[in-house]
């Protein structure tokens, strides 16, 4: 459940910083009309390594406000354990 949590508040918060790139974008546009595409471009890709840790703290203050913990183990895929150390036999 916090996983879904993270993706929806990550993509609302994508849509939102894409949405100030695009009026940041069309501002300069609107002054130097042969940077309006360079800005929009460094401002389209920039949203998305901006929105995440926007999201990351919105999605942890979300959790503990319901009342959760927050995980922060690695859940599901491929774990790998620390080696368990033996003594040599003697």
């Amino acid at each position: 459940m916090q996983a879904l949590t993270l993706m929806v508040v990550y993509a609302l918060t994508t849509i939102t910083v894409q949405f100030v790139g695009l009026l940041i974008s069309r501002l300069i546009e609107y002054e130097w009309p042969t940077l309006g595409l360079m800005s929009f471009l460094i401002l389209f890709m920039a949203a998305f390594g901006i929105a995440w840790p926007i999201a990351v703290r919105v999605a942890e203050w979300l959790i503990r406000r319901a009342g959760h913990e927050v995980e922060t183990a690695q859940s599901g895929g491929y774990v790998v354990e620390p080696a368990k150390r033996t003594r040599p036999s003697v």
